[in-house]
């Protein structure tokens, strides 16, 4: 019809509504790799204003991705922050991607106001206080690293990736940091799966809302068999 706003397609399908049934098994990391230069996206704070990644250029960067309704990013929140104030001379960028187990109250993002909405409650509600880039609906930066729902990269002040890891792992970044810091190849840090608390689990869930749980449960047997728990090398 004349002036009807056909809906993106590309959003719809990269914003599944169930985690588990939308979603292929998480067992690989895909996109950019250690040593090679680290894609530049454009993102929106919460203020509205949009940044680029090479506006961060000349310092080393840490960008982890994550989600209000993601329990591994929300266990990792606390660490992350004192990571933070223990490198002042390093940007820590919180690139908020898709909702990892969208739900009744927190579904998945169908336009950038609610993608931004959502974002604001990890400020309110968990404490974070690192900087929050908002990624388009599309995940178009999510894409270049891997789309993992709570992955973590290292990116040295040339803009290369130093480090990354499927999933965040804060000694980790810690010990990757440190090493690019003193010139030294962070690639051969490893990384551990470290899963969130059931403590955790539930209560970010239960944020969700009716519909989160019950996907995770489902889901839970093939990510368990995806992800053994012990030490991996970090995936260059």
């Amino acid at each position: 019809m004349k002036g009807e706003t056909l809906p993106d397609l590309t959003a719809f399908g990269y914003n599944y509504d169930h985690f588990g049934r939308d979603h292929p098994v998480m067992d690989q990391l895909g996109g950019v790799r250690v040593g090679e230069p680290a894609p530049d996206f454009t993102a929106t704070r919460l203020d509205g204003q949009q940044v680029t990644l090479s506006d961060f250029r000349g310092r080393p960067v840490v960008v982890e991705t994550g989600s209000v309704s993601c329990p591994m990013y929300v266990s990792h929140v606390e660490s992350m922050n004192a990571l933070a104030f223990r490198f002042p001379d390093v940007s820590f960028l919180v690139l908020y991607v898709r909702e990892a187990h969208p739900g009744q109250s927190i579904g998945a993002h169908r336009d950038t106001a609610q993608k931004a909405a959502a974002a604001r409650r990890v400020l309110d509600e968990e404490s974070e206080g690192r900087t929050i880039v908002v990624d388009d609906l599309a995940g178009t930066a999510h894409r270049l690293y891997g789309e993992m729902p709570n992955t973590v990269h290292v990116i040295d002040a040339d803009g290369i990736v130093a480090f990354r890891a499927m999933w965040n792992d804060p000694p980790a970044v810690e010990a990757a940091l440190r090493k690019v810091l003193a010139g030294q190849d962070a690639g051969t840090v490893r990384s551990r799966f470290r899963p969130a608390g059931v403590p955790t689990v539930l209560r970010v869930l239960r944020r969700a809302g009716s519909g989160a749980i019950w996907d995770f449960v489902v889901a839970f047997p093939r990510l368990a068999r995806s992800h053994i728990p012990g030490q991996t090398p970090s995936q260059n």
